[in-house]
């Protein structure tokens, strides 16, 4: 008997794994806005310099064969950054899709993985993919890492896990010597996300050489301007990358991002520049900030702020009537009330403030 479409495509689905099946997918709504605060980018695009001479070297290239398989300057110099060699390093199409392969390659069926809430929220569908089972492990009240929850974790050496610091959207972090003990603890692997170094304080690629389960993950989108490139990488012990890249798809990072990271590694310090200036515009925003009528303004080592208060919906909209735009995360565990406002350039930050003072005076008199 033939089946009808509907039924058909009903048996076709079957085939997708029920963890698959269950999720939500990850996506953003499109919105139009003059000021763009939303999505933690970088409010500074790279010099025009920089984008001319990646552009004359991809003109220069063969467009007609493969990008290098093993793009061993890259690899290198990377390395040379941490004082690794190449053999410490793999490359991706931004630092998600190498979280994705490790999780791969570690995550069997029924293998946990233990992650913060509220996090980057790609990090749970990722460990469905594999197969694994997450294990959320809640902030504590003050939005941060519940540190005894996850030393018990690796005490109890079930669970891989995984650590966004800078987190994102609190600002939270765990410094270097936390990470270790939870190194020496565990037999499993403890993954760290630094998709947000640039705007802290701490750098954990230092526990690579002494604690081989340590990943460290880290991403060129944030304090470079470097976004709509994805341009990320990993840095582990040799044992484990020789294992990873075996699921890493071939020729993952095409021409484009090979140049791009050719051009920033001749002059690496662009980052760092790049970084605290933006830290400054941070450290402004927050104390222009506090005074207000907030119920909390948080502290957090990113390129994002976070705040509490009793109306996030009224706020939000009231800002995007004005043309700015900000991210609502009221509706993420642990975040009731909660805008994170990314950080934008001086002027971006002005008319912010500014709208905000604007805001909070027309509540007081109604």
């Amino acid at each position: 008997m033939k089946m009808s479409q509907n039924t058909l495509a009903t048996s076709v689905v079957e085939n997708i794994i029920p963890s698959v099946r269950a999720l939500h997918p990850y996506s953003l709504k499109v919105t139009e806005a003059r000021v763009k605060l939303n999505q933690n980018e970088s409010p500074w695009d790279v010099p025009e310099s920089f984008k001319q001479h990646v552009l004359e070297r991809c003109a220069a290239r063969a467009w007609n064969r493969y990008p290098d398989f093993y793009p061993q300057d890259v690899l290198r110099d990377l390395g040379q950054l941490h004082g690794l060699n190449e053999s410490w390093v793999m490359v991706g199409n931004g630092s998600n899709e190498l979280i994705a392969s490790v999780l791969s390659a570690a995550v069997g069926s029924g293998q946990k993985v233990a992650y913060p809430i509220p996090t980057f929220t790609l990090y749970e569908m990722m460990i469905h993919a594999a197969e694994g089972v997450p294990v959320a492990v809640p902030l504590t009240d003050d939005l941060q890492y519940d540190r005894e929850a996850f030393l018990r974790l690796a005490d109890e050496g079930e669970a891989h896990l995984l650590l966004c610091t800078p987190n994102n959207p609190t600002g939270s972090v765990v410094e270097p010597a936390f990470v270790a003990e939870l190194a020496r603890r565990t037999p499993r692997l403890v993954l760290v996300d630094e998709a947000y170094v640039h705007f802290g304080h701490h750098d954990h690629s230092v526990l690579l050489k002494e604690y081989p389960n340590v990943i460290v993950l880290r991403t060129l989108s944030k304090a470079l301007g470097l976004a709509g490139v994805r341009l990320g990488y990993a840095l582990a012990h040799p044992s484990l990358t020789e294992h990873i890249t075996k699921v890493k798809l071939p020729y993952n990072v095409g021409v484009f991002g090979l140049e791009v990271a050719r051009e920033l590694l001749a002059d690496p310090t662009l980052a760092d520049e790049a970084a605290q200036r933006l830290v400054r515009e941070r450290e402004r925003l927050i104390q222009a900030l506090r005074p207000m009528p907030f119920a909390r303004v948080y502290d957090g080592q990113a390129n994002f702020v976070l705040v509490r208060l009793q109306q996030p919906g009224a706020l939000y909209d009231a800002l995007l009537a004005q043309g700015i735009l900000i991210r609502n995360v009221s509706h993420y565990q642990g975040l009731a009330g909660c805008l994170r406002l990314s950080v934008g350039r001086p002027e971006e930050n002005d008319e912010l403030i500014a709208a905000l003072h604007a805001w909070f005076a027309e509540e007081k008199n109604r």
